[in-house]
């Protein structure tokens, strides 16, 4: 008689109390910020752009298709202010981008970038400013890519009132910034209406952190529900 083994199937890992307490906080504060004032919490007023997102120094190692071939993707880039204070007012600067065909199973990608610092720490600590895209953004909250901790940074070039051209850098494992392209804002739009949800709409390659969707997921989907109403 063979012996025969049975392997038992690995549980799903549960975030946290901590992240789920603290996605629940986030989004009872997105909610009453939205219930005061008659729109949604965060970034209701932006500028949208046709743009280009062009790869010249692909990371062939990283496993992320977006990343591995130089070429140039047609994206949508929606600019904005946090809390959609005036020009001039001190803010936290958003940069939002969905690239077509660069999620899994050939769906979108939304990257949602914040101006912060750049260094091993200061990357992830919002960095109040008086123009949107007049510091570096990063995606604040780190991914995986296999092995890997990866976080992107967009850095403005030139000194424009809005930056139309950004050096697209990677950065693994929390170490040093690595230019792999640009992202080009190329003609104005209406402003969008569709929502930009990395939840939802993951990098193919990519998969955050159970914390990370434990703090943001609650707050995604009060933005989602609240975004239906105000729309």
């Amino acid at each position: 008689m063979t012996a025969t083994s049975t392997q038992r199937p690995v549980p799903p890992r549960v975030p946290t109390p901590p992240a789920r307490a603290a996605g629940v906080a986030l989004a009872v504060g997105l909610g009453l910020v939205a219930w005061v004032a008659g729109r949604k919490p965060l970034h209701a007023v932006g500028r949208t752009w046709a743009a280009e997102l062009r790869v010249d120094a692909p990371v062939l190692h990283l496993g992320v298709p977006l990343l591995v071939d130089r070429g140039v993707h047609p994206c949508t880039v929606r600019v904005s202010r946090a809390m959609s204070t005036g020009a001039g007012w001190w803010d936290v600067g958003g940069l939002a981008v969905r690239v077509p065909g660069a999620g899994p199973s050939g769906g979108p990608a939304d990257l949602l970038l914040a101006t912060t610092g750049t260094g091993r720490v200061s990357r992830y600590l919002l960095r109040p400013v008086r123009r949107a895209t007049g510091r570096p953004l990063t995606t604040l909250l780190p991914t995986r890519s296999g092995e890997h901790s990866l976080a992107l940074l967009a850095r403005p070039i030139g000194d424009e009132a809005v930056a139309r051209e950004f050096e697209l850098a990677v950065s693994l494992d929390g170490g040093p910034w690595r230019a792999v392209g640009l992202l080009q804002l190329l003609v104005e739009q209406a402003d969008a209406v569709t929502r930009f949800d990395p939840v939802v709409n993951e990098l193919a390659g990519t998969s955050p952190p159970d914390w990370v969707v434990a703090v943001r997921e609650p707050a995604y989907r009060w933005a989602r529900r609240l975004g239906r109403r105000h729309a």
